[in-house]
């Protein structure tokens, strides 16, 4: 692979993401950021907030917070191993 393919592989950071999952994640916030559209974010927002109380949205929020540092970062979960 040649530097220039790297270049067009390589995603843009989004800052502001970063800063709604570090901070407002946990609450699901950064699900109405990504997806600027409410009718298609509000299920997310409530399932992960659901799955905090239960402990293993903490864990969702994590993986999140580290596929946005990559560049990767995905509204619905299921789409990372898609």
């Amino acid at each position: 692979m040649t530097s220039n393919e790297f270049e067009q592989e390589k995603k843009k950071v989004d800052w502001i993401l970063l800063i709604f999952i570090f901070f407002l994640g946990w609450f699901g916030i950064d699900k109405f950021w990504a997806a600027k559209d409410f009718k298609k974010a509000w299920k997310f927002v409530l399932i992960k907030f659901l799955y905090n109380i239960i402990l293993l949205g903490e864990i969702w929020n994590i993986f999140d917070f580290i596929q946005a540092c990559r560049g990767k970062y995905q509204l619905d979960f299921r789409d990372y191993f898609a």
